[in-house]
């Protein structure tokens, strides 16, 4: 877990009302003292929870997830200081949550910062990238491109998230293509530096492993929807992550209005015209509000039973 120096403070939000569900849990983190921990027990991918805080907080918590299996899910959010140094943003990354204070800032002392445009590409996939990197802010995406030119999207990385963990410990070139969404900054630590680290600190070892297990059931995760979740489901999935928690139609949260159908069609495993499809399958169910062909607007109990399959067959 996250930082367990501090006692947290649990909050259920799984009996919270949806007309008011997000706000009550950012009023709960909002009385935190610097240094406070707030602990949710979730029982769905807390996506659109992290990107209300990433609209309305940023910077100013750490995030840590942790799918449990079988619908369980535990999230601690603490609240940081957004001008925090490099070694404390450090420590609030997930895998040096329990790192001993010197290794903290000896890679601290190694690391550079780097500001990085939207829409430039970080490392391309098979690149030996020599860093370790972390988003201090704004949002990353990785892709695939395949052999007739489509690209296809693996996920987004937010703040405090790591990038090229595979390259840094296999030794080989990196998995994805990695491409800023949006302005961002990252912190990149030299790979050497990385590695002498784990070799001399058993707990960040074991915070890295603990990371590298959470991508695996991720992974699992976007496999299980490729093979056996159709189109509609996986757009109106997709979406949920920018749906508030509230009842009936509502503006999408930050970043959504950005994405076109073909992103949409890429994050979902599919081409752009099935996206369409799927997008005016949502609007005319009153899912959705589209404007030029964007997601403006989304009610998220509809969405809900078109991510669960409880209505519409395939498209």
């Amino acid at each position: 877990m996250a930082n367990s120096r501090v006692p947290a403070i649990t909050l259920d939000s799984r009996t919270l009302p949806n007309t008011n569900r997000n706000v009550i849990v950012l009023d709960a983190f909002d009385k935190l003292q610097l240094g406070g921990i707030l602990e949710l027990p979730e029982e769905s991918d807390p996506r659109a929870l992290r990107n209300e805080f990433l609209q309305h907080r940023p910077g100013r918590f750490s995030w840590d997830a942790r799918n449990l299996g079988s619908g369980r899910w535990t999230i601690r959010i603490e609240r940081i200081d957004e001008h925090a140094d490099v070694g404390t943003f450090l420590s609030h990354c997930t895998p040096f949550s329990n790192a001993k204070a010197a290794t903290i800032r000896e890679l601290a002392a190694t690391a550079t910062e780097r500001a990085i445009r939207q829409g430039e590409t970080i490392y391309d996939e098979g690149e030996m990238w020599p860093y370790l990197a972390f988003v201090r802010t704004g949002k990353v995406v990785y892709t695939l491109l395949s052999p007739d030119g489509k690209t296809h999207a693996l996920g987004e990385r937010l703040p405090l998230d790591p990038l090229n963990e595979t390259g840094t410990f296999d030794g080989g070139g990196s998995t994805t293509r990695a491409e800023s969404l949006t302005d961002c900054s990252l912190v990149l630590l030299p790979t050497e530096a990385v590695l002498h680290a784990i070799r001399n600190d058993a707990e960040l070892a074991i915070g890295f492993l603990t990371d590298a297990s959470q991508a695996r059931r991720r992974s699992i995760d976007t496999i299980a929807d490729l093979a056996f979740a159709h189109v509609l489901q996986r757009v109106a999935k997709f979406l949920l992550s920018y749906a508030p928690a509230t009842t009936g139609m509502a503006r999408g949260l930050s970043g959504i209005e950005n994405l076109s159908q073909a992103q949409i069609a890429a994050a979902a495993g599919t081409v752009r015209d099935m996206a369409a499809r799927a997008l005016l399958r949502l609007k005319n169910a009153s899912a959705v509000e589209l404007g030029r062909g964007r997601v403006r607007a989304l009610d998220r109990e509809r969405l809900e039973r078109f991510a669960h399959n409880v209505q519409a067959p395939p498209i």
